[in-house]
């Protein structure tokens, strides 16, 4: 996870965009904090830079 975070930095994407954490299937609730956190997060950071680029 750390080289494909550096290589985003270096390609000068937002890194900070991609998340890994554990999560066993019975942590429903600790899955459910995950998500409503990157949801706020990702709402912070706005549309993504790449926007329509990747696309098809």
């Amino acid at each position: 996870m750390g080289i494909i975070k550096t290589i985003l930095d270096v390609l000068g994407l937002d890194s900070d965009r991609v998340y890994l954490t554990w999560i066993s299937a019975s942590e429903g609730p600790q899955f459910a904090e995950w998500a409503k956190r990157i949801e706020e997060d990702i709402k912070k950071k706005g549309k993504n830079p790449l926007g329509g680029l990747l696309t098809t």
